[in-house]
């Protein structure tokens, strides 16, 4: 039979030391890292660490409308020279009489009408567009908008760039 009193002894130490190792363990997991480590600076968690500044007096140029739509249009191309962009992002001026033709989509698109009035054609419904106005159209459907009243159609166009095959890449 074991003496009670020595293997109470033994249990206290061996909790002590745990205690200890633990205790010492924690502060070394919580101390500050050396200040050569910490003032320096965070690495970008960004793949692609750029951006892009465009004005619209650098991107103007006259086009008739697009798609064979009627009329003169203003565009606004912001940002046809980066290749690598996840998102085209243009605006078009469609002048007084002027629009953009029939087009079957080939991918998702939005058009958002800054200022003027417009009668936006999707597959078989009309619809009157005006300012603070968004419309999302999906890949498929077959879309057209014309200006209407006396002031420029004032449009905002975003949708994916077309996919490179994987010949281009």
């Amino acid at each position: 039979m074991r003496d009670p009193g020595t293997s109470g002894a033994r249990h206290i130490a061996g909790v002590t030391a745990i205690s200890g190792a633990v205790i010492m363990l924690l502060s070394a997991c919580t101390q500050a890292p050396p200040p050569s480590v910490a003032s320096q600076p965070e690495a970008s968690r960004h793949i692609r660490n750029r951006y892009f500044h465009r004005d619209d007096a650098a991107v103007t140029r006259d086009e008739p409308g697009p798609h064979e739509g009627t009329g003169t249009t203003t565009a606004y191309r912001y940002f046809d020279d980066v290749t690598d962009a996840r998102v085209i992002f243009r605006k078009r001026a469609l002048h007084p009489g002027a629009s953009i033709g029939m087009h079957v989509l080939t991918h998702d698109e939005v058009y958002y009408v800054v200022s003027g009035r417009g009668e936006l054609t999707v597959d078989d419904s009309k619809v009157e567009v005006g300012p603070d106005s968004a419309t999302f159209m999906h890949e498929g459907a077959d879309v057209g908008i014309r200006q209407t009243g006396e002031e420029d159609l004032v449009v905002i166009v975003a949708y994916p760039p077309a996919e490179k095959s994987a010949a281009a890449q």
